[in-house]
């Protein structure tokens, strides 16, 4: 049995909404340089306190921040799916931003090789996390409908947290550590 059947049809919508998003902080930033360069200023001043520590707790950062708010847009998904929706039009909107300010300042390819190798994990498992989101959105309707038992569908996807989303964001983060600096001191970005 495909391990995401129940969730495809939230998968698709969400990377839909996800890339549409990035379009969208792209062609903003784009238009309103300014604006969006003080946007990422102020989002990068929150991670400030990163650059003096060791390699393992930045790690660990960017694994339990990562991790946390995964879980988090799951579980607020029993509302109507809303807050996961909002939650990945936000992340894709604010990688449009950084995309654009730091690609204009940078270069498009340093961006590139910054963002992708730890993205290709961590936006599909932020996904699959809203995804069943939005699923447990649909099941505490059909709960309240008498149809299911609402524990059981948080059970399952708790489970689905754990086998698939946790995994890839472990390694994301891994490589997100320990990868990515190693890519830009090697093409010496």
């Amino acid at each position: 049995m495909d391990r995401l059947s129940g969730i495809k049809p939230y998968v698709l919508m969400l990377s839909t909404l996800f890339i549409l998003s990035c379009m969208a902080g792209f062609f903003f930033a784009k238009e309103n340089k300014e604006l969006a360069e003080k946007t990422i200023e102020q989002l990068f001043s929150q991670f400030e306190f990163v650059r003096d520590m060791n390699p393992a707790s930045i790690f660990l950062i960017i694994f339990l921040n990562n991790s946390a708010k995964a879980l988090m847009a799951m579980l607020a998904g029993f509302l109507f799916g809303i807050f996961p929706i909002f939650f990945v039009i936000l992340n894709g909107y604010l990688i449009g931003l950084v995309a654009y300010v730091k690609g204009k300042e940078m270069g498009f390819d340093v961006v590139a090789l910054t963002l992708i190798p730890h993205g290709v994990l961590e936006i599909p498992a932020i996904i699959f996390a809203c995804s069943y989101g939005v699923w447990l959105g649909k099941q505490f309707w059909r709960a309240m409908n008498g149809e299911i038992v609402f524990r059981n569908a948080v059970i399952h996807a708790l489970r689905k947290y754990l086998k698939i989303v946790l995994p890839m964001l472990l390694i994301a983060a891994i490589v997100e550590t320990f990868v990515t600096p190693y890519i830009v001191f090697s093409f010496k970005l």
